[in-house]
């Protein structure tokens, strides 16, 4: 009996240096912890689109290593301009619904969560301002969008 009480001592003891101080906070702001459980999570640009419309008969894990690959080995890439619509037949099975550039070497837009969010925001055919990663492999170049905003003109 004493050893589980000093046990439960001794895990519950420090645990409560951590706690809040409840009433005597001052810095604590209740309205904060409101907000952030309102806000959606952002979309991540490692990740997949999951909208079969963006990925096609492509592979899902595929796009989503490519995407972590472009992140990491990239260079820093902006763009303003439309996005073409794309065949989505890379021979890699990396999903790219869209194209920027010039048609005739075209950067390669893969699906990933924020692509979809320029999707279904319905901006994905009207001037917008990109920003990501490209990255050049076996002759193609891939693009992971991190952030965009639409333009005014």
């Amino acid at each position: 009996m004493k050893m589980s009480l000093l046990v439960a001592v001794g895990v519950l003891a420090p645990s409560l240096a951590f706690a809040c101080p409840g009433s005597e906070c001052s810095n604590c702001d209740k309205g904060a912890e409101v907000h952030a459980a309102a806000v959606a999570p952002a979309a991540d640009p490692a990740s997949c689109a999951k909208k079969a419309e963006l990925v096609g008969s492509n592979c899902s894990y595929s796009t989503g290593m490519m995407a972590q690959r472009v992140l990491s080995e990239g260079a820093t890439f902006t763009y303003t301009g439309t996005m073409a619509a794309s065949t989505n037949q890379l021979s890699s099975h990396v999903a790219s619904p869209y194209t920027v550039g010039a048609p005739d070497a075209p950067v390669h837009v893969v699906a990933n969560e924020v692509v979809e969010t320029i999707a279904e925001a319905g901006v994905a055919s009207k001037r917008v301002n990109l920003e990501g990663k490209v990255l050049e492999v076996d002759g193609v170049k891939y693009l992971v969008v991190t952030g965009y905003q639409p333009t005014t003109s």
